[in-house]
């Protein structure tokens, strides 16, 4: 495989008033509190073909957002498919860029290993004033929906996914995000969009929280750091709406467990647990979703150094088409409510226009979507 261009200077065709849908966001905060948020959008939805994912950047707390800086578009003449970008600053500062490659034509099968790339591009200093990229360069073969965790040994674990696969797996670095092993944890319950988490627990166990097909999250656990032994999966009493989650230790020591806490994507919460996710006894309501296609969904979170809490999540990819910010405290969590004068929930950073802005541009990449679909996207899901 070889890797799709970063544009780092993308078109006003990229801006928020020429998109049909967006979705799917990820969140960063640097160093000296500059903020960057990546989703992504392109054509009529996901899968497309014109599919690609975008970066934009605030100054100022996330209070106020750019139009993409970067983008990394799809290359269909190739039968490339880039999509799933995801953020995370690793201990030495550095912002880390996933996104996942697809490949389709040729007649490859998803379950072929060259369908499957996962991508990252790191940027040293992310508080430059003009950002540095080193060259993309693959270090999986999974997807990538979730942060990685640094445990305390130093190595670093994420939960990169083959949805196909039997177990369910992760990957693991030792070398500072050099070289990443491919790891296998417990059995899977059912074939699915893993998007899991890793926890190191006060022990040194890891406990995984992994998406299912039913609304249910899903456990295994490992007794040690280095992952010797996996349980296989098995169901947890917490609703997850069959969508993605976070999962993070806070600097406080108690973790935070972002889900929405119903079986469809709504009702989006805020968890603490203190006593390692035994229990979460402490819960706030983030968001609801009020359309009835629903689809409050995929919260990412970063703490600052003060504990506030920042959280991104997509309302209605294909009908709101909003991204959009919470900023909260464990505080308000404790207490089930904002009692911090700077938190705020469900504020709109994104949203792309609610009809088409051209009608005939939108019904041109809506026949070639589903020309696609059908003759290569369905074709190779056979496989």
């Amino acid at each position: 495989m070889s890797s799709s261009p970063l544009n780092l200077h993308p078109g006003p065709e990229y801006h928020t008033g020429n998109r049909f849908w967006q979705g799917c966001p990820t969140i960063l905060r640097t160093p000296r509190g500059r903020m960057f948020a990546g989703w992504y959008s392109g054509g009529t939805g996901e899968p497309d073909p014109d599919n690609y994912c975008l970066l934009v950047r605030s100054e100022d707390d996330g209070m106020n957002w750019s139009e993409p800086e970067l983008v990394i578009p799809s290359e269909p003449e190739k039968g490339w498919l880039n999509i799933d970008i995801e953020l995370w600053l690793d201990p030495l500062g550095r912002m880390w860029l996933f996104y996942t490659q697809r490949r389709f034509g040729g007649g490859l099968k998803i379950t072929d290993p060259e369908h499957l790339a996962l991508w990252a591009a790191v940027c040293d200093d992310p508080d430059a004033d003009t950002l540095q990229w080193h060259e993309p360069r693959i270090v999986s073969r999974g997807f990538l929906r979730t942060q990685p965790t640094v445990l305390s040994n130093g190595d670093w674990v994420m939960c990169d996914y083959d949805w196909t696969a039997p177990k369910y797996h992760y990957s693991r670095s030792s070398d500072q995000g050099k070289t990443w092993i491919r790891c296998e944890a417990g059995k899977k319950l059912k074939p699915n969009f893993d998007e899991g988490m890793i926890l190191e627990k006060k022990d040194h166990s890891l406990l995984m929280l992994l998406r299912d097909s039913i609304p249910l999250l899903v456990q295994c656990i490992s007794p040690d750091l280095n992952g010797s032994a996996w349980t296989d999966g098995e169901y947890l009493s917490l609703l997850g709406a069959s969508s993605r989650f976070f999962l993070r230790r806070l600097q406080s020591g108690r973790v935070l467990l972002i889900r929405n806490d119903a079986v469809s994507r709504t009702d989006l919460c805020a968890f603490l647990s203190e006593d390692d996710g035994a229990s979460w006894p402490y819960r706030l309501p983030l968001d609801s979703a009020v359309d009835p296609n629903g689809n409050i969904s995929y919260p990412d979170a970063v703490e600052a150094p003060d504990g506030r809490i920042f959280i991104i999540y997509d309302c209605g990819r294909n009908s709101f088409k909003e991204i959009r910010m919470a900023q909260i405290t464990e505080a308000d969590i404790l207490s089930g409510r904002l009692t911090n004068y700077g938190s705020y929930r469900h504020r709109i950073i994104s949203k792309a226009p609610g009809n088409p802005p051209d009608s005939g541009k939108y019904e041109k990449s809506r026949t070639e979507h589903d020309r696609w679909l059908r003759e290569v996207f369905f074709p190779a899901a056979k496989g």
